[in-house]
């Protein structure tokens, strides 16, 4: 177990969150995560050997200085990361589980006040229900109940934006199966 750098109460070793105040925990302690950073070329520079992922975010990324563009380039950037893992998720878990985590980091440091934005709101939520599952799938029910609870301890559970309601619900049945499996293997037998 770990402990939170903020309030200094044990917290599990892949928490992304602490449960307890909510502060941001780097669950890359055990893990690193490469991360590529997407800049935008100056005008007639070539791109060079800028991936396909790194071409399409920078065509798609409006050249604006507002800090609304600054915001939507930093979602879009946090959005890389949960892309690949999608597509790795069964060849390659514990990479995408990690990919995952990145990419929850990324849209929390989006702004001051991320969650105020219904895509990052969205997206959180998904990226959630894609990591606890793939740790439920590869037997780390603790860490998956882990990553649920932080989505919890950040409202996420609770709000009602229109169409997240199916990752909503799937989190909210996963921790209930994930509570009753974790409660019946402590449980001592008679």
């Amino acid at each position: 177990m770990r402990a939170c750098e903020q309030c200094g109460l044990s917290i599990g070793d892949s928490a992304t969150f602490c449960t307890v105040c909510g502060a941001r925990v780097d669950p890359s302690a055990t893990a690193a995560v490469a991360t590529a950073t997407v800049t935008t070329p100056e005008p007639g520079a070539p791109q060079g050997g800028a991936t396909l992922d790194e071409k399409t975010a920078v065509q798609d990324v409006p050249a604006v200085d507002a800090p609304q563009g600054a915001m939507s380039r930093r979602v879009r950037d946090a959005a890389l990361p949960m892309h690949e893992a999608g597509e790795i998720e069964k060849t390659d878990p514990e990479r995408a589980v990690a990919l995952y985590r990145e990419s929850i980091l990324r849209y929390l440091e989006a702004a001051a006040d991320p969650l105020e934005q219904e895509i990052v709101r969205h997206d959180l939520l998904v990226v959630f229900d894609r990591v606890s599952l793939v740790l439920k799938r590869e037997g780390q029910p603790e860490e998956a109940l882990e990553e649920i609870d932080s989505a919890a301890s950040l409202g996420l559970l609770d709000c009602r934006d229109h169409g997240i309601k199916g990752h909503r619900e799937a989190l909210t049945k996963r921790r209930e199966s994930l509570r009753r499996a974790l409660d019946g293997r402590s449980a001592p037998t008679a």
